[in-house]
């Protein structure tokens, strides 16, 4: 009997639909791929060709999320258990948002 996972896995392979949600999984625990910090001042707004975009409540945020970039690409992959995410682009939130 194949273990949910292993479903979820091969569903996550073949269906778009599939990829967002597993990715929406792991960003539920934003702290854990951000940092404690940087996840309480910025948020995820999409998901779309290989980029994660996430906005940044101020200027001095948005500078240190774009400085970890390739560190959060590489941590957002090792969670996903595969090559999933290419770039994550920070910009800055609207105000009011």
């Amino acid at each position: 009997m194949k273990r949910l996972k292993d479903v979820f896995e091969s569903l996550a392979k073949s269906d778009p639909f599939f990829n967002q949600l597993k990715l929406r999984l792991v960003l539920s625990d934003l702290s854990s791929v951000l940092g404690e910090s940087l996840a309480r001042h910025c948020k995820f707004v999409e998901f779309s060709n290989g980029t994660v975009l996430f906005e940044c409540d101020n200027d001095v945020w948005l500078t240190e999320a774009r400085f970890m970039s390739r560190k959060i690409v590489e941590k957002l992959n090792e969670r996903l258990g595969e090559k999933m995410v290419n770039n994550v682009v920070f910009r800055r939130g609207r105000d009011g948002d």
